[in-house]
């Protein structure tokens, strides 16, 4: 299955760690940090990635959600790629959020709120969605 990770650079470490996870797994993950060559027009490489995943992990942090982040971005390209979230959208609660912040299109669906290890967590979400 090919995924697409969004979070905010200060989760950078937790979302790697997360990637490698679900890399493990078998499934294919657009990871910024390794899918984005120096040089390249970025906006239109992360909409095609998006456009062409089949599951999209959004990792909610108050920083996830501040006005004019890049995940904010990222995931109005998902909003207009499926109408329907179910089956293909993962909410993902790192930290504390008050749930008037997190965007409709990301409650349309269950939130995912690990407790203890997040990493496993999202891995084994990743697989039952698979």
């Amino acid at each position: 299955m090919r995924v697409f990770l969004s979070y905010s650079s200060e989760d950078r470490r937790l979302a790697e760690a997360i990637q490698l996870a679900v890399r493990a797994q078998g499934h294919t993950v657009f990871f910024d940090r390794t899918d984005l060559p120096p040089g390249e027009e970025y906006d239109t490489r992360i909409r095609r990635a998006i456009e062409k995943s089949q599951l999209f992990v959004f990792l909610i942090t108050p920083d996830s959600l501040e006005a004019g982040s890049y995940a904010l971005t990222e995931l109005g390209i998902a909003q207009k790629t499926w109408n329907h979230p179910a089956g293909r959208l993962l909410p993902v609660v790192l930290r504390p959020t008050p749930l008037d912040r997190i965007p409709p299109y990301l409650r349309s669906v269950t939130l995912l709120e690990p407790e203890g290890n997040v990493t496993a967590a999202v891995a084994d979400a990743v697989h039952r969605i698979a």
